[in-house]
């Protein structure tokens, strides 16, 4: 059933005055940012508190769900005993099902209603009416998925859109039936992902004492295999410059073209090279003791291309940085 179908088979329209607000907060294992691997799987709920007791509980909810860069597929449906009240055959959701309908990337119309009509005619709804759902002080997960984040680092934003909620009116024993009030929008947090793929053992290094520095390259799974090459820059990371249609996270200089043409080059090591069957490398730069000192106080930025078939480049990492110390 449309949105409007389902508001006013819930009796708010035409709509009174908003009772309670929903907050919304996206989450991965409790936290609204993380940062994680690319193409790795991450679970996150949608976890519902209304701002107020002037109610007793959650009767409707519908989010649309978008994520820029990532295509989301439809949310499992919920398990728990709250939850499974507000998803066909006890309650009402739209013809796709509770966890949404895809369109193109995103997600229409995640969610459902309980029962408040008390239909007994009918074979759905069916469901008894939960009352006291996602009180304050006591947040309820709406509804669980996973998303498969992309393999080009960047930082990718899930949002919950056109959010629409109705509480239970207070006072209400569902005789006849459950009256409810249109909820508003309060606090509507995302979920933040950082893809990042390469990282480093420290971020300084001193000249005069000379030092290794490590670089650990994850290009995910689907780079099992690829060849990569490790770029440098010492003027910066913006704009950075494109290749084949993806940004290298550089500023290309003279530096860039050094590392291009002089893979593996001391005191670098493994600056080309492949990936593991678990899409995963390692390189260094070993700086001897009295390296050239005039350098004390440059920074060098460091990022890598990984190259697919043909040599075209088909993901590149973020960029990480060295300060050279005296």
């Amino acid at each position: 059933m449309n949105r409007f179908l389902c508001l006013l088979a819930a009796g708010v329209l035409p709509a009174i005055a908003t009772a309670s607000d929903l907050d919304l907060s996206i989450e991965s294992g409790g936290q609204n940012s993380l940062t994680v691997s690319p193409g790795q799987l991450v679970a996150y709920d949608v976890v519902g508190e209304l701002t107020d007791s002037l109610n007793e509980g959650l009767a409707l909810f519908s989010i649309d769900l978008k994520m820029p860069g990532v295509t989301l597929t439809p949310l499992a449906a919920p398990t728990s005993a709250a939850m499974q009240n507000f998803a066909s055959p006890l309650g009402l959701n739209n013809p796709a099902g509770f966890g949404g309908t895809q369109s193109r990337a995103a997600l229409k119309q995640v969610g459902g209603m309980q029962n408040t009509l008390k239909n007994s005619f009918a074979p759905k709804p069916s469901g008894t009416v939960m009352t006291g759902l996602a009180q304050p002080g006591a947040p309820e997960t709406l509804a669980s998925g996973v998303v498969v984040v992309p393999t080009q680092s960047g930082t990718y934003t899930l949002s919950a859109l056109n959010v629409l909620a109705n509480v239970i009116r207070q006072g209400e024993t569902g005789s006849p039936t459950w009256m409810v009030d249109a909820a508003g929008v309060g606090a509507n947090t995302p979920l933040t992902v950082t893809v990042e793929s390469l990282s480093q053992s420290t971020n300084t290094i001193s000249l005069a004492a000379g030092g290794t520095v490590n670089f650990s390259l994850d290009g995910g799974l689907g780079s099992a295999g690829l060849p990569y090459l490790m770029l440098g820059s010492t003027t910066g990371t913006i704009p950075g410059f494109w290749v084949d249609g993806l940004k290298v996270n550089l500023t290309y200089d003279a530096f860039t073209s050094f590392m291009i043409t002089n893979p593996n080059k001391a005191p670098y090591s493994n600056t080309f090279g492949a990936f593991d069957a678990f899409g995963l490398a390692s390189a260094a730069i070993n700086v001897p003791a009295g390296f050239l000192p005039g350098l004390a106080g440059a920074t060098i930025h460091h990022s890598y291309v990984v190259f697919g078939a043909g040599g075209t480049i088909v993901q590149t990492s973020n960029a990480t940085s060295i300060d050279l110390l005296p």
